[in-house]
């Protein structure tokens, strides 16, 4: 059924047209109505020419589809990593989360499915990186795998992207720590090389503090009066920011590393604490490199630094400090993150029995 009239108009500057109006009832019972300029038309007749033409076109091909947004290009990694990464820095997240974001899209993520659009990622994406990077550790590839992710998670809804699922590999934690005895180990080691290695072992075996913070620390930080340290910032590749969980914390110190710094602040001269001869700053490769040279001429297995966080956390957990007081001194923000920090030897096992039958 259609209904089709035709009028004259009169524009404001007096140009007389024709148009043509019809109305058309569709197979599916919708209606469709379309109103417009009869171009060239000089007569009503032409106008209605005009008119009935397009109507007859319009029930041969139906009615024009309504103009939508232009379709969308899903951008690839190689694209939209960029945006990612300034999307982070936005949200100030801390410089150690930033490198090692940008650090797992150049080496990881963009050589592997950089050319890949973010809406042809599937489970078989996933596979592929497995398989690509099966000499790293567990650990390292579901970091890659979770940075695939954190890039689809963070795109526009416009692009309708569907996130497959995947199954992460399975970790095993090994135990990484250096128990009190080879604490005092690393300790005499240290100090036929240099007190500014010592310090740093005291400042993370019996001060707990992260290298990063270690390498922040500044003078004013240290409070000989209260006999405390305030651990307030970190510092990560040059770049200075607040602590990992970004808490401020006071934590109080021993008798040797009270002597320790006392000593050491006389021969320092800079802000830091820790520094370099010539005043440049310290980093995490620099305590690592002297670390390994310290624990390998004691003799004591090379673990790392956090080991020695690790050490401080375990030594007040068995020597009895509570959960909690731990978590403080730890600057943990749960408590699950505090109980990994916790390792007994045999020999604590034992004491633990014998003060039970005593």
């Amino acid at each position: 059924m259609s209904e089709l009239n035709v009028f004259e108009r009169v524009s404001e500057k007096g140009e007389r047209h024709f148009q043509y109006d019809f109305r058309l009832t569709m197979p599916d019972g919708t209606v469709y109505r379309e109103r417009r300029k009869a171009r060239g038309a000089t007569s009503a007749t032409a106008a209605r020419q005009i008119g009935l033409r397009r109507l007859q076109e319009v029930l041969r091909n139906g009615p024009p589809k309504p103009a939508g947004p232009a379709p969308t290009r899903v951008p690839t990694f190689a694209e939209y990593g960029p945006e990612w990464l300034a999307a982070a820095r936005a949200q100030r997240q801390r410089p150690s989360t930033l490198v090692a974001k940008e650090t797992k899209l150049r080496c990881h993520v963009l050589p592997l499915i950089g050319d890949l659009r973010l809406d042809q990622v599937t489970a078989e994406t996933f596979e592929k990186i497995k398989r690509e990077r099966v000499l790293f550790g567990a650990g390292t590839v579901n970091n890659i795998l979770d940075t695939v992710l954190s890039i689809l998670r963070s795109a526009p809804a416009r692009y309708k992207l569907e996130i497959p699922e995947f199954t992460r590999l399975p970790v095993q934690r090994k135990s990484r720590w250096y128990t009190p005895e080879e604490l005092e180990q690393l300790l005499e080691s240290a100090r036929t090389f240099s007190p500014t290695v010592e310090l740093f072992i005291l400042l993370t075996g019996e001060g707990g503090l992260r290298v990063g913070e270690v390498c922040a620390l500044r003078w004013i930080d240290v409070d000989p009066k209260a006999g405390e340290v305030h651990v307030r910032r970190n510092l990560y590749r040059g770049k200075e920011g607040p602590t990992k969980s970004g808490k401020e914390r006071r934590l109080p110190m021993s008798a040797r590393l009270e002597v320790a710094l006392k000593a050491h602040r006389k021969r320092s001269q800079g802000p830091r604490v820790l520094a370099h001869e010539d005043g440049r700053d310290m980093n995490s490769d620099d305590v690592r490199h002297a670390l390994e040279r310290v624990a390998k001429y004691a003799g004591v297995p090379i673990h790392g630094p956090h080991a020695l966080r690790h050490c401080f956390g375990s030594r007040l957990m068995l020597s009895g400090a509570g959960a909690h007081v731990v978590m403080e001194l730890l600057g943990h923000s749960k408590l699950a993150t505090t109980q990994v920090y916790v390792h007994a030897t045999e020999a604590h096992c034992r004491a633990a029995i014998d003060r039970l039958r005593s």
